[in-house]
């Protein structure tokens, strides 16, 4: 190759601007010869790379691409070196074992300025591990077309190896390598959909791992290529190769280029997250904090864009450690409460586990819930699902509210589902090869519904449930609360079609599983603890214990285990032990927490009733202590169910319409567009609704009416709105609607409003009022 042709691939590599890449890749075909070569090698490409659906999760695949690279760094350094005795099993061991990640967790490790408490030796920051990757923002077309940079100093890679890599289609170079988080080899390659007009790809190989190769860089430059239409409809994406239809490389010494790999989306399409980096919503920090919600490495963001910093600044860097490490990071005060859950699932007769973390978000005056919560998720669908730490599905928040039954908490709940410790086979129920959402086949029903059942056992979040509750309702007194409820009844009578709205059969959970209410809910006093645990006890169990054939059991442990213990700890575990074998199963554990924990537990197809015996519940610590305690059982009978149709039925409570004014609008997240909210369930149900609507309003304010008239069409507007709301409730809870998210309260939110004007427009129209405001 020419020396004009290696200037010219060397300045197509320190550019960051379109028109000059394509002014370099014109020159470079028309008097060098250059030419294209499909990605993947293949014609018809165009459907692979144009799989994925946002751009966001598009772009942290060549994230996770640039973590893999550091990873397998230090696995062929060992290699070469003899020093790999054995290959870690996931992502996590490897950087426990190579980077000094304290259980794989960077939540774990020192931060800048001072210790971090439990992390372990303190020899390395997260700062220091962020500089092995750099993402930075650079200029684009527009605002909400930015070009994007992902930069790793990992193993990098030779000309000859990249069309088997990194601009390859379903190859195979990572699934037989347990530490890395690649598996399905599509991955960034379904970023270049999002930015059609170009990508730059250079790479140069660590030098200590060349095998004898020269230590060269590699570029080359992808791009959409219409085609014509008439020999092939869709186009195809292509990459830039020389003469020889192989990737061109540069010396190392004519570009400085320290070896590991540069991936630059040039004019990249991404709206949503395309705010200034700093931004706490709508920005690339967000993304990156939710999308790698856990990450096994961090990493730096770098925002560059000269629209965006001040005029003194070059670049405004922050490092990314993911939503894990910022929900448990202890110097924030906005964490309410933490626990943490390990899920018994069973596929196909086989088990496998999940793990689950929950925060609450603490209630802030000065803020709505949902900005609150928005920092860290989609507000919407706070439930991540995540493999490796990588965001891979999401689910709303009805689920949480519906379900579980924490009406009020919803908005401040935030749950995380771990999948790393699923079986090959349960993942593969599971995860889809654009990683972007879950798969909905049975199992994933059946592991959500066993989730919520451990999840309901928390006392604590019914409790906060409860404080919420009492929180909204502190201004209106229980006299208005039982006027309000008798006017209800009486509508509810007189339209006995809005009383057949749909009701869950009693007990029941959507599932049709017998539904477990959780014990006590009165805050326990906090027991002693201490560094490690000194003893384990069974503290709430009958001698012996009943285990119905047909529901878990609940076992309360007492121990003098620190907070979190077992999180903290990767090694320590918490186990059950039966004699009979096999007669008894776990179903979930919780972390402790103020020196309790829970366990539920479940008889299996070989228990049967009259058996008797023991189970022993275990603590293992990480030096493989031990402590233990037991207590006899005894499984019994099935509860017998009701066949009869109607009998079983739930009976419907009357429900509490509660007036809501504009000063307490900011706790229900309001204003003056808002109708009206629904809480609770068949037994307990408020139905908050906003007295000062802009309908309302605007009849009050045009009406000419006098004090009295004033009252009763407010009280009127309170009934029939608070009535509506309620039907409405009760016939969508528990249905398939095909709306979800935003889109499902923005159809709720013009279906109120529709039912406001159509109220107000109602009650104008009626002149003959009671002194009691009634019809």
């Amino acid at each position: 190759m020419r020396k004009a042709a290696k200037d010219l691939l060397a300045r197509l590599a320190t550019t960051r601007v379109l028109a000059e890449a394509h002014d370099v890749v014109a020159v470079l075909e028309r008097e060098h010869r250059f030419r294209w070569r499909a990605v993947g090698d293949r014609e018809g490409n165009f459907g692979n790379i144009n799989i994925g659906s946002d751009p966001g999760h598009a772009f942290v695949e060549r994230v996770t691409n640039a973590l893999d690279a550091i990873i397998e760094r230090e696995a062929l350094r060992r290699l070469a070196k003899g020093k790999l005795k054995r290959e870690p099993w996931s992502p996590r061991e490897a950087v426990e074992d190579w980077f000094a990640v304290p259980g794989g967790r960077v939540a774990n490790l020192d931060v800048v300025g001072g210790s971090k408490k439990g992390s372990g030796s303190g020899k390395v920051t997260r700062q220091q591990l962020a500089d092995n990757v750099v993402i930075r923002v650079f200029d684009g077309l527009a605002r909400k077309q930015p070009t994007l940079e992902v930069r790793d100093f990992g193993v990098g890679l030779t000309a000859r190896l990249i069309p088997e890599t990194i601009l390859s289609l379903n190859a195979t170079n990572k699934i037989t390598r347990p530490y890395l988080a690649g598996a399905y080899g599509q991955g960034g390659s379904t970023a270049l959909a999002f930015s059609p007009d170009g990508t730059l790809f250079c790479s140069r190989r660590q030098i200590d791992l060349l095998d004898g190769s020269d230590d060269e860089i590699a570029v080359s430059f992808a791009r959409f290529n219409e085609l014509d239409p008439k020999t092939n409809k869709n186009g195809r994406y292509e990459y830039l190769v020389g003469e020889d239809n192989a990737v061109a490389p540069i010396p190392a010494d004519l570009l400085d280029f320290q070896p590991g790999t540069s991936v630059v989306h040039f004019h990249m399409d991404i709206p949503q997250y395309a705010a200034r980096m700093t931004q706490l919503t709508g920005s690339l920090w967000w993304l990156l904090q939710n999308t790698m919600f856990d990450p096994v490495l961090p990493f730096w963001v770098e925002e560059r864009r000269t629209s965006m910093l001040d005029s003194k600044q070059t670049a405004d860097r922050r490092t990314i450690a993911g939503n894990y490490t910022r929900l448990m990071d202890e110097k924030r005060d906005n964490i309410e409460y933490h626990n943490t859950l390990d899920v018994n699932v069973s596929l196909r007769g086989a088990g496998t586990a999940a793990r689950v973390n929950y925060w609450v978000v603490r209630a802030q005056p000065e803020k709505r819930a949902e900005e609150s919560i928005a920092v860290y998720v989609d507000p919407y669908r706070p439930i991540t699902f995540t493999f490796n730490g990588q965001t891979h599905g999401t689910e709303e928040r009805r689920f949480t509210a519906e379900r579980l039954g924490l009406t009020y908490l919803a908005k401040y709940l935030i749950i995380q589902v771990e999948l790393d410790h699923l079986s090959p086979q349960a993942r593969r129920e599971l995860l889809s090869t654009t990683r972007d959402r879950l798969k909905q086949l049975s199992f994933y029903g059946e592991m959500r519904e066993t989730i919520c059942a451990a999840l309901t056992e928390d006392e604590k979040l019914h409790r906060l449930d409860e404080q919420r509750k009492e929180m909204l309702l502190s201004k209106h007194s229980e006299a208005e609360q039982q006027k309000m409820r008798e006017r209800f009844a009486r509508l509810m009578e007189r339209f006995k079609a809005g009383a057949d709205a749909a009701a869950r059969g009693k007990g029941m959970d959507p599932a049709g599983r017998k539904e477990s209410k959780p014990g006590s809910r009165q805050d326990l006093e906090l027991l002693p603890t201490k560094d490690e645990p000194t003893f384990l006890r069974i503290a709430n169990a009958q001698k012996p214990m009943p285990v119905r054939l047909d529901r878990h059991a609940l076992l309360r442990l007492e121990s003098d285990a620190p907070d979190g213990y077992l999180s903290k700890h990767v090694h320590a575990k918490l186990s059950l032990g039966c004699d009979p074998e096999d007669i008894l199963a776990m179903e979930s554990r919780s972390d402790f927490q103020g020196g309790r924990a829970r366990m539920t537990i479940r008889p299996t197809g070989k228990a049967k009733e009259g058996q008797t015996g023991t189970l022993t519940v275990f603590l293992f610590t990480p030096d493989d202590k031990q402590h233990s305690a037991k207590i006899g059982f005894r499984i019994e009978r099935s509860e017998e169910q009701a066949t009869a149709g109607n009998q079983d039925r739930a009976q419907v409570q009357v429900p509490t319409p509660i007036p809501v004014r504009k000063d307490e609008w900011s706790k229900y997240d309001w204003d003056e567009a808002s109708v009206a909210e629904v809480h609770g369930d068949d037994k307990d149900t408020k139905i908050f609704v906003n007295m000062d609507n802009r309908h309302l309003l605007r009849l009050l304010r045009t009406g000419g009416y006098q004090e009295t008239g004033i009252t009763r069409m407010q009280n009127s507007f309170l009934l029939y709105v608070a009535f509506y709301a309620w039907a409405k409730h009760m016939t969508d809870t528990g249905t398939d609607l095909p709306l979800e998210g935003k889109a499902y309260d923005e159809y709720v939110h013009r279906e109120l409003d529709r039912l406001a004007q159509t109220v107000t427009y109602s009650i104008s129209s009626l002149s003959t009022f009671d002194n009691n405001g009634q019809e």
